[in-house]
């Protein structure tokens, strides 16, 4: 395997390269979250890349829109410049049809991943999906807070009732930092939940608290999963970041107390 490509200078590949992709196992941050034995946790990562080509047996190029869906019980995530990097080592390859590309990226995540990557590819010309303008339930972001914390601060969650709510909210205002090399990383949040009424200001000034946090996707999604049931104790809980496409990939990480299935997944946000 390669090493970590983030903070590195690039050198884009000439010629196709599994060992570009680089693999970051789950398991180290959930311990330190103290999540993996603690709680019910199902989810997918549903990656869209925009920028994959390769060559037909003519030697004309050919582009698609790829979905990538990977089980949150895969052993390892996928860093996703090494994703990208990979890719555009496919560009002068050549493959007999689409099925042949979809075929070998599929073999290649998931052998990675260590689980059963679903690989989805699309012609622009064929893509249908709208864009999600009116997401369900209320926007929490015209909320009056006070933003003391730049570091995720779970104790300003809080509810306001015992009585038992159905909800969904959502917000513009997340924003996180890459790990390694400190770049912003923008995302929306969607909340669906089952129990105790979360107040909407407790819950955007926890959002607002992860502005100086450096984590990655994943990780940022699944404190917060955790961090509202242990403080707010909803008897059903489903949550998404869907991420502001970077190196011509967008990711969205989807965590909930059911199974998730990817009919279930919405359509891209109008800032994807």
């Amino acid at each position: 395997m390669s090493e970590n490509p983030l903070g590195e200078k690039t050198k884009y590949p000439l010629k196709y390269d599994l060992g570009l992709l680089f693999p970051i196992p789950r398991s180290p941050t959930r311990s330190l979250l103290d999540i993996e034995n603690n709680m019910v946790m199902h989810g997918i990562d549903h990656w869209r890349a925009y920028e994959i080509s390769w060559l037909d047996q003519t030697g004309k190029p050919q582009v698609a829109v790829g979905e990538f869906f990977f089980n949150s019980e895969s052993e390892n995530i996928i860093e996703s410049k090494s994703l990208k990097l990979y890719l555009n080592s496919l560009n002068d390859e050549t493959h007999k049809d689409v099925g042949e590309v979809i075929e070998k990226i599929s073999k290649d995540l998931s052998r990675i991943s260590c689980s059963n990557v679903k690989v989805v590819l699309v012609h622009p010309f064929e893509i249908k999906d709208p864009i999600a303008n009116n997401r369900s339930g209320n926007s929490i972001d015209s909320e009056l807070i006070e933003c003391r914390s730049s570091h995720p601060d779970e104790t300003v969650l809080q509810t306001e009732t015992d009585i038992i709510f159905d909800a969904q909210l959502h917000s513009d205002l997340f924003r996180s930092n890459c790990p390694v090399t400190g770049q912003p990383d923008w995302a929306s949040f969607h909340i669906k939940y089952t129990g105790p009424k979360i107040k909407p200001d407790s819950l955007l000034t926890y959002l607002c608290s992860y502005r100086q946090h450096e984590g990655y996707h994943e990780e940022c999604t699944e404190r917060i999963y955790r961090d509202i049931m242990h403080r707010c104790g909803p008897t059903e809980l489903e949550l998404s970041l869907n991420y502001l496409r970077r190196g011509g990939i967008d990711i969205n990480v989807y965590r909930s107390t059911k199974p998730i299935t990817r009919d279930s997944i919405g359509t891209r946000t109008v800032r994807q």
